[in-house]
């Protein structure tokens, strides 16, 4: 027997630790409910486990973009179907026009609706909105994109689908004058930037003057700078209506400042860009300040506003297919699906300068009337099929939304059942350990008989 070293209490204390262990682990996964709690957990498991959810965010996100693109739908249609109201009537009016029973009153009557429900034709055109983006007027076809955050683009309507360049070639500059820093001041007088008055004692000390010309810059949307005996004065902003305009009181201050001129006054520059691709070879170029211009026979025109602290950039804009809205329909780049709504006026329906005053002008009406409800009922086909198919891609998407769920949980989610038979048994082991370990941290006691 020894007294030194107990063994068995540190076996039973060893067994206590590692049921312990067990039974925290248990009860951490039955409270929470998930099988890894930490990456100790299953290393591997967490990994694939965090990528699912990413999966499962996005694809609810997805779902959620085709509903949203059902929506969109569903909005033009139901305006088409108004407007597709419209020109029935107007056919029925044509019919009614091409009869010569009518009088002239009564064909002066028919005109006044017909302009009437043109005009609304037209209002449906240009006011059918989902979510700030009208729907029929044809801007659709003329959406831009700039690869920058800090360019902004618009296109007009006569640029095709494409990619256009730009690239600004020389930099936006500032006003700026360098002056000599003399050892002192030869006589008093004064420099004035921007109207704020420096007055110069003579025999001032050149550190003196610079605190006050800096103080005065502050104080005159200016800066100062210094660098190898030249003091640099600057304007604050970029481009040729940023002026700068010192004054000297004296031939003889404006000489100690190595200048020759007592009153200066300069501006900045505007930047300068290149046509790289997409444009004709008569396009021609303007600039205005920090916004660059590009114009072409084609009365094709671009802005790009250009920060005024950005001296180089390049950006490129792009032109979206015409008609197309491309929805975001899967959890991963390029899974989208696009619908086409395409401009619906009476300009593309062809219904420009609808007369019905006349036989024959009513009789080229109801022709063109049925083609322009020819034209509707497909547009509301094709957008039925959108909406189909929409609503197919989210019906997907809830599947798959599902499976990838149930996935997850096959890996994440703890098996209750056998974590509450975990629990039971580590618990059991744990008080068991416990009391080995009292008994055992008795035992040398009994070496006390015998030294009885």
């Amino acid at each position: 027997m020894r007294v030194n070293c107990n063994i068995s209490a540190i076996i039973a204390n060893n067994q206590l630790s590692k049921s312990e262990d067990a039974l925290s682990s248990a009860i951490e996964r039955l409270s929470s409910g998930l099988r890894i709690n930490k990456a100790e957990d299953d290393a591997s498991g967490m990994a694939i486990s965090k990528k699912m959810h990413a999966q499962i965010k996005a694809i609810e996100r997805s779902a959620n973009n085709t509903q949203d693109g059902v929506s969109v739908v569903q909005t033009a249609e139901g305006a088409l179907s108004e407007l597709e109201n419209i020109l029935q009537r107007m056919r029925e009016l044509s019919v009614k026009a091409a009869s010569e029973t009518n009088s002239g009153e009564e064909k002066d009557a028919i005109q006044v609706e017909i302009n009437q429900l043109i005009k609304e034709v037209d209002r449906i055109s240009t006011s059918t909105e989902y979510n700030t983006m009208t729907l029929l007027d044809g801007t659709l076809q003329r959406r831009a994109y700039a690869d920058k955050d800090n360019v902004s683009a618009t296109i007009s309507d006569t640029v095709t689908a494409g990619e256009y360049s730009i690239e600004v070639t020389k930099e936006a500059t500032r006003p700026s004058v360098d002056l000599d820093l003399p050892a002192n001041a030869p006589s008093a007088g004064y420099i004035s930037i921007n109207g704020v008055k420096v007055d110069i004692e003579a025999g001032e000390s050149i550190s003196s003057i610079e605190s006050k010309i800096q103080e005065a810059c502050e104080r005159s949307n200016a800066t100062m700078s210094k660098d190898n005996g030249t003091m640099t004065i600057s304007g604050k902003m970029y481009g040729k209506n940023e002026q700068l305009k010192i004054t000297f009181s004296s031939a003889e201050i404006a000489g100690m400042f190595g200048q020759t001129d007592t009153n200066i006054m300069v501006n900045g520059t505007d930047c300068e860009a290149a046509l790289k691709k997409g444009f004709s070879s008569t396009a021609t170029l303007t600039t205005e300040g920090a916004n660059i211009t590009v114009k072409d026979i084609g009365s094709f025109e671009m802005d790009i506003e250009i920060p005024g602290d950005t001296k180089y950039a390049e950006c490129v804009i792009k032109a979206t297919d015409i008609g197309i809205m491309r929805i975001q329909a899967g959890a991963n780049e390029g899974q989208q699906l696009s619908i086409g709504i395409p401009e619906v006026s009476m300009h593309t329906l062809g219904l420009d300068n609808l007369n019905l005053r006349t036989e024959d002008c009513a009789k080229d009406a109801m022709t063109r009337l049925d083609d322009a409800i020819s034209k509707v009922s497909s547009i509301r086909s094709k957008l039925g099929a959108y909406q189909n198919r929409l609503e197919t891609a989210t019906g997907n998407l809830n599947e798959y939304n599902e499976n990838i769920t149930a996935a997850l949980s096959r890996i994440e989610d703890c098996d209750m059942a056998a974590e509450m038979t975990e629990f039971t048994a580590q618990n059991v082991k744990t008080q068991a350990a416990t009391s080995i370990l009292a008994q055992a941290n008795q035992r040398p006691e009994t070496i006390l008989q015998l030294l009885q």
